[in-house]
């Protein structure tokens, strides 16, 4: 199961963070997995995965 890292934020609505990590940790051969995580800020307690 890959390691799970990402950028949490509200919004997010353009984000060249996942790809550029994503690509990066191909490169590095690394079990990684880079995402944008939109939750709003009520919620983050609870949205964090």
């Amino acid at each position: 199961m890959p390691t799970k890292v990402g950028i949490i934020g509200w919004p997010l609505t353009t984000t060249l963070s996942p790809a550029m990590h994503n690509a990066a940790f191909d490169a590095l051969g690394m079990d990684w997995y880079y995402d944008a995580m939109a939750i709003p800020p009520d919620i983050v307690r609870e949205g964090i995965p």
